[in-house]
């Protein structure tokens, strides 16, 4: 009986995250074709925005690790996932990394080497 238990509570899991691992597919179940549309105008808008951000403002002025803006927050903590401090990495850090070229980058990895905290961090910027 407890084999079977968990084995239906796997199987419960799975089947709930069946739905959410299709959220990149092309069209999602239950949605129009005005809805998507709308969906892949706003993400453009939104990439163009980031991609000003960047080109206006951080390739100038480097957004500082988020260590260095939090010091308070250890990168286990909700504030990262939710909030400013998650704001913050997505909209500033993260973008600086996509759009910054390599040389740009080693140039910041060398003025902010990692926090032993925060080690393996830019790995994950620079996907």
């Amino acid at each position: 009986m407890r084999y079977f238990m968990s084995t239906y509570k796997a199987l419960a899991l799975i089947l709930m995250l069946i739905p959410i691992s299709s959220i990149g597919s092309e069209k999602q179940a239950n949605t129009t074709d005005e809805q998507r549309d709308k969906y892949l105008e706003h993400r453009a808008a939104w990439e163009k925005m980031l991609k000003e951000r960047y080109e206006n403002e951080l390739k100038h002025n480097p957004p500082i690790p988020p260590w260095i803006k939090f010091p308070d927050y250890h990168p286990s903590e909700i504030f990262w996932r939710m909030g400013e401090g998650e704001s913050y990495i997505s909209d500033y850090v993260s973008t600086y990394f996509q759009y910054a070229s390599k040389a740009e980058i080693n140039a910041y990895k060398i003025k902010y080497p990692e926090h032993s905290d925060w080690l393996g961090i830019y790995k994950r910027f620079e996907r």
